[in-house]
């Protein structure tokens, strides 16, 4: 059955989404604050600022008001950065209707609340509106998406009914779609492999092979095991998709954002200037989850990446330091 989809968010994810949920027969109205983008999608079919040369699927709609957008809409997929999700939902509060599902894209923690993206949307939403709120999460790079290579997702809301209903709308030959129940798990792995996907690319920058990060990802790892169920996750979660699948990604791809940040702590490069260019996801991440846990006695990577991103620790030395140091005893 073809559903209506609206999309909030018209950069390189959220564009991807788009036009595999196009691609798949539903209508998708896409919205921005980028009006040029929007005009360009509408008139050309192509989103060339975050996409390249994907010419997208004639079920993809631009939309300038977000009420139009949302209208009708069986699924609300938000696909902004986390520091705007707020604001968005905000915006959103106002036009929703009743059963309604929202999914968030973004991978991270409101700054200074340090709330998940589901529970900034909740909040937001009219009481006893009846409209549902989870995330995406999993490896997910958007260009790869778009042109259909075989990959796997997760999605996390509330409920089964709610699960079944997003994973039949995305879900297709080349996009497989797992579920769960653990929003919280999910969203903090999201979260959580940011922050350590910087540590493998600190390990790039020093020159340090394959076996060096996957060592790094074997402890990052461990690291995001007991974070997630010390704030409420499940176990299971981190080694799967949302954790596991996310970190090799993210620690992997020459495409992530975190990993050259990392690569450029490890290279004594002005890592500060990218920062002011690039949203870095994994930076205010690794402040959130330090101040939410607290005690990090027990998490030395996650303690080595703060003193290096806000104690001007110096990467090259503290990394190599890290590794001669380290013990399973």
């Amino acid at each position: 059955m073809s559903e209506s989809v609206a999309i909030l968010g018209a950069g390189n994810m959220g564009t991807a989404l788009a036009q595999v949920i196009a691609t798949n027969g539903h209508k998708v109205r896409l919205w921005s604050i980028e009006h040029d983008v929007l005009e360009e999608v509408r008139d050309k079919h192509l989103n060339t600022r975050y996409l390249d040369d994907v010419r997208l699927n004639d079920r993809v709609e631009a939309v300038w008001e977000m009420r139009a957008a949302v209208e009708g809409a069986r699924l609300i997929i938000v696909s902004v950065p986390s520091q705007v999700v707020h604001a968005v939902a905000s915006d959103l509060a106002g036009v929703i209707k009743p059963g309604q599902l929202v999914l968030n894209v973004a991978k991270g923690l409101e700054s200074g609340s340090h709330r998940r993206m589901s529970e900034v949307i909740s909040a937001e939403l009219p009481d006893g509106c009846g409209a549902f709120a989870g995330s995406m999460g999993g490896p997910a790079i958007a260009n790869e998406m778009a042109r259909g290579q075989p990959m796997a997702i997760i999605i996390g809301l509330p409920g089964e009914d709610e699960c079944a209903a997003c994973q039949a709308i995305l879900q297709n030959n080349h996009l497989k779609v797992q579920t769960t129940a653990d929003v919280t798990g999910l969203e903090l792995c999201s979260t959580l492999k940011n922050v350590y996907a910087i540590a493998l690319g600190i390990a790039d920058g020093l020159g340090l092979g394959t076996n060096t990060k996957a060592f790094l990802a074997t402890v990052g790892l461990d690291e995001m095991c007991e974070i997630s169920t010390r704030l409420g996750g499940q176990r299971e979660t981190v080694f799967g998709l949302a954790g596991l699948g996310d970190l090799l990604t993210t620690g992997f791809s020459a495409h992530s954002r975190n990993r050259t940040l990392g690569e450029l702590l490890g290279k004594a490069a002005d890592w500060q200037q990218f920062l002011r260019t690039n949203t870095v996801e994994g930076v205010t991440a690794c402040r959130s989850i330090t101040e939410l846990v607290g005690d990090t006695d027990s998490l030395p990577l996650l303690a080595l990446l703060y003193d290096i991103l806000f104690a001007d620790a110096p990467a090259p030395a503290s990394m190599r330091r890290f590794l001669e140091t380290f013990s399973y005893a």
